[in-house]
């Protein structure tokens, strides 16, 4: 199992650059031959601070990986409500763009691949994934751990598997206003049921794995979000790994949340693994905090 870096203090870049330090040997080693590193904020909005990666934690993460970079490394991400670039402007990552050189992509209008899932009635049909994420060869999911409202939580795993589908946003060239690609909003297309929603999570996460997983948890969110709603929790952590598996259920630890109550993780955690993955840096147990969780939560956890 991969280790997993843990980290809390009362600064945010700290926390980010140390327990990345933490796991450095996995990192350079997965750099080494990369030609394609895209880093995958999460911006479910583009107005909403507490929803969206700071750009302290942005700039943290760019930081420690550009030195082992050979090519330009890009920052992609596809809004669920709002405009991608907007929120790259409200967020204030274009403050860091000239320092690392980065490339910003809005996935929202990014070429695609089928990926087949399911519907509420077990029916199969497709949906449309960002082929930026899917042709990267060392992606990072760097996000905020957030109470969700159709699947409990939503951390590292589902910021790239729901982030990287498609969402129709009006384009403009030449004064022209028209629909890019198609018309179906593919992100919300997965929301079949508690059932199929989880099933759903499985099968993209599956389709494109991280390499490294970011989860900044310096401000979390708990309760009614995590779009617009939400409460702030101050709980100063970092965590950090390879196995972005570990990370998130290390994450939900850290909230609170039992493992089985996470429908798309308990999926996912085919190999039984220990609940309690392999720490390393500060001590988490003393740590563990209970998150007000979202008000259909007793409704989300009987996603069987």
């Amino acid at each position: 199992m991969a280790k997993v870096a843990f980290i809390k203090s009362n600064d945010r870049r700290y926390n980010i650059s140390r327990s990345l330090s933490l796991i450095k040997s996995e990192i350079i080693s997965g750099l080494k031959n990369a030609k394609k590193v895209v880093v995958k904020p999460n911006c479910i909005v583009d107005d909403f601070q507490l929803a969206a990666t700071h750009v302290d934690a942005l700039d943290a993460l760019l930081d420690f990986i550009a030195p082992y970079c050979k090519n330009q490394i890009t920052v992609a991400e596809g809004t669920g409500i709002g405009d991608t670039m907007n929120a790259f402007r409200n967020y204030e990552y274009f403050s860091v763009q000239e320092k690392y050189g980065f490339a910003a992509i809005d996935l929202n209008i990014d070429e695609t691949e089928e990926v087949e899932v399911f519907d509420r009635n077990g029916r199969k049909f497709q949906v449309l994934m960002s082929k930026t994420i899917l042709d990267s060869d060392y992606l990072i999911s760097l996000c905020v751990p957030k109470t969700h409202d159709s699947v409990v939580y939503t951390g590292a795993i589902k910021n790239v598997a729901v982030g990287s589908l498609h969402r129709p946003v009006d384009t403009f060239s030449g004064g022209i206003v028209s629909m890019f690609r198609t018309k179906r909003n593919n992100k919300a297309s997965i929301h079949q049921g508690y059932k199929y929603m989880n099933e759903n999570l499985k099968i993209l996460a599956l389709k494109k794995v991280p390499n490294l997983a970011v989860i900044d948890g310096f401000a979390a969110m708990q309760g009614d979000g995590p779009a617009h709603g939400g409460e702030m929790v101050p709980s100063h952590w970092a965590i950090a790994s390879s196995d972005v598996l570990s990370a998130d259920i290390l994450s939900i630890t850290m909230m609170g949340i039992d493992l089985k109550d996470v429908g798309y993780l308990s999926l996912l955690n085919e190999e039984n693994r220990p609940s309690e993955p392999f720490v390393i840096g500060d001590d988490w147990r003393s740590n563990i905090l209970k998150f007000k969780l979202h008000s259909k939560f007793n409704e989300m956890k009987k996603w069987q």
